[in-house]
């Protein structure tokens, strides 16, 4: 990724502010994940009352790794859309820790 290639986005991941450096044609990719894990947050939320926001987001990463596992052996859906997705849940928890 070249730097002309880059921006720098602003996202809310349960309520947090994160400002990443990613590239243009990801835009849509990482948005889009950020709001997969916000609304599954927020799923959460409205489910388990008495959870703060990081147990929220650790149960929303165990509902995401385990469709990686469910869905290891489908190369087709590996190859077409799991692959994009992690990356983008990846560099957001990357951002995160």
């Amino acid at each position: 990724m070249s730097e002309s290639d880059e921006i720098r986005i602003n996202i809310v991941v349960a309520d947090r502010n994160y400002r990443l450096t990613i590239d243009k044609a990801d835009e849509e990719k990482v948005r889009r994940a950020a709001d997969m894990i916000n609304e599954r947050v927020n799923e959460y939320k409205r489910i388990y009352t008495d959870k703060d926001y990081l147990s929220l987001v650790s149960m929303v990463c165990i509902q995401f790794a385990t469709n990686v596992v469910k869905y290891e052996n489908d190369a087709a859906f590996k190859d077409q859309y799991l692959d994009r997705q992690l990356d983008a849940i990846d560099a957001l928890l990357t951002e995160n820790l």
